[in-house]
């Protein structure tokens, strides 16, 4: 039943957490508790870090380092605690879910409904978040679970030399890279050896892969200032593939789909895109919407908590902050192209590895290449038809148990 007051939510999410971290029911466990998916989902992500807590996690040796890393530089707006203080230990991530997590959901709601709505709206920010970090933990939970149960050599793609070296056996467009076995970086002006980098390439079995800098496409580059750094566009695809014996063989087309696609549109003086406005990218016409931000989720230490906002509006943001450029509106030149490439990559790279992210740049120098797949992915606040997101994890979860 739909829990309707704070106090029946709290007690259907206790006990669907008690029942899949103590009890070890699984998914289908929860169909019989609450007939949304997106809250059974929620209720199950969760629990999953404490099931997969020590076990062997495909890019960090286990899930709880793999949180501990990736959660470093996030933190509840407002805080500026990362979350990866509560990863470290597993009675910290217990406290945190139990009894700290309802309370910054109470905390938020009153924030943004107050007293008057807080029992209507509870309930719901409690068990059906639509937060951009849920989806983001969700779709990193369901790589982790599926990665330990199926072995799927795709998981090898987060490799990000191999995920070049894999681009170029299946003719996939990527950044080019350079094969010299390795290189001398040099100050112009220290002396005595100093001032001094040596690179071993990872082609010659170093750790580092050696790229030219990509700029941006004129048509990429006219929205932007000129010390923006390389803004690429976020596309994630699902594919159905997870169901055969044989993904690699027995995938087709029909297996994988287009989900969503954001342009990250660097900041000036960035040397990343990571410092960027999100703008929703519309997967038919390539028309580029309304813009929006996640960064008051990277604020951390007192002094940035206290300036940065408890939330951020929606997709409001029609030109680039820094020079005024109106981008709201402009076409993302050959959507179509892009849709087809990420379709390709996904065909030929992993088809039994559910969802992927991938990283699209239109460059003066390669024209349109991938940069890399990201396997634990972040939609970037970009719309997508949730209701088919979350009846696909359900069926990946359900094939998988």
């Amino acid at each position: 039943m739909q829990p309707n007051d704070p106090v029946s939510a709290l007690k259907l999410y206790w006990r669907g957490l008690y029942d899949c971290t103590v009890l070890h029911k699984n998914y289908k466990h929860l169909q019989t508790l609450h007939p949304s998916p997106r809250a059974r989902l929620q209720i199950y992500s969760l629990a999953l870090n404490l099931r997969l807590w020590s076990k062997p996690h495909y890019r960090s040796g286990t899930f709880q380092h793999d949180l501990v890393k990736n959660l470093r530089n996030v933190a509840v707006p407002g805080t500026g605690v990362p979350l990866s203080l509560f990863c470290f230990s597993r009675l910290g991530t217990l406290v945190f879910l139990w009894i700290l997590y309802p309370l910054l959901v109470a905390i938020g709601t009153l924030s943004a409904v107050g007293r008057v709505r807080f029992a209507q709206e509870f309930p719901v920010r409690l068990l059906e978040p639509k937060e951009w970090i849920t989806y983001w933990r969700l779709n990193c939970a369901l790589a982790s679970y599926h990665a330990m149960l199926s072995s799927d050599e795709g998981y090898a793609l987060e490799d990000k030399f191999s995920f070049l070296a894999a681009c170029e056996r299946e003719d996939i467009p990527a950044s080019p890279w350079l094969t010299l076995p390795k290189i001398i970086v040099k100050h112009r002006n220290e002396e005595g050896g100093l001032g001094l980098q040596l690179f071993d390439n990872a082609t010659a079995g170093g750790d580092w892969i050696i790229q030219q800098a990509l700029s941006n496409a004129p048509a990429i580059a006219e929205l932007l200032p000129p010390e923006a750094p390389l803004s690429t566009l976020r596309l994630v695809s699902s594919s159905a593939g997870f169901r055969h014996k044989s993904p690699k063989t027995s995938s087709t087309d029909a297996d994988i789909r287009v989900l969503s696609a954001c342009w990250r549109a660097g900041l000036a003086g960035a040397s990343t895109d990571h410092k960027s406005v999100l703008f929703d990218v519309d997967l038919a016409d390539g028309k580029i919407k309304g813009g929006t931000s996640n960064r008051h989720w990277y604020q951390l230490g007192p002094r940035e908590a206290f300036r940065c906002p408890w939330r951020s509006e929606g997709h409001t943001i029609t030109a680039h902050p820094d020079s005024g450029t109106p981008i709201r509106g402009a076409v993302v030149p050959d959507i179509r192209g892009i849709c087809e490439l990420v379709h390709k990559a996904h065909l030929r790279l992993c088809p039994g590895v559910p969802i992927v992210g991938w990283d699209v740049a239109l460059t003066a120098e390669a024209g349109m290449c991938l940069l890399e797949a990201n396997l634990s992915c972040n939609f970037f606040r970009a719309t997508f038809d949730e209701a088919g997101y979350f009846e696909f994890v359900e069926s990946v979860i359900t094939h998988l148990e």
